[in-house]
């Protein structure tokens, strides 16, 4: 009885374990989307002063470039994305 009982909290803790880690990744991929969407309104911000920034947009254009480059490294090159891929020549050489 003790060990069916051990192996039941056993496979209940694993369970706990599994769901606090989907938890995470859950909010952590809810932060992703919250940061997304708030640089697509300040892009869309700065979009509809139509290219004529001021000093002071062109300062938060700056920031953000920089705020998206330094969370790009941070995250590094997941998907291969970022390194171009060769050009595919025909059988003709071109």
């Amino acid at each position: 009885m003790r060990t069916r009982i051990r192996r039941y909290l056993g496979i209940t803790n694993l369970e706990d374990t599994m769901a606090t880690a989907a938890e995470q990744l859950t909010e952590l991929k809810n932060a992703f989307v919250d940061f997304r969407d708030d640089v697509n309104a300040k892009l869309d911000q700065l979009a509809a002063a139509q290219g004529n920034l001021t000093p002071d947009a062109q300062t938060v254009f700056d920031e953000l470039k920089q705020a998206v480059a330094d969370a790009d490294a941070q995250v590094g090159d997941a998907d291969g994305s970022d390194v171009p891929t060769e050009p595919v020549e025909d059988e003709a050489g071109r």
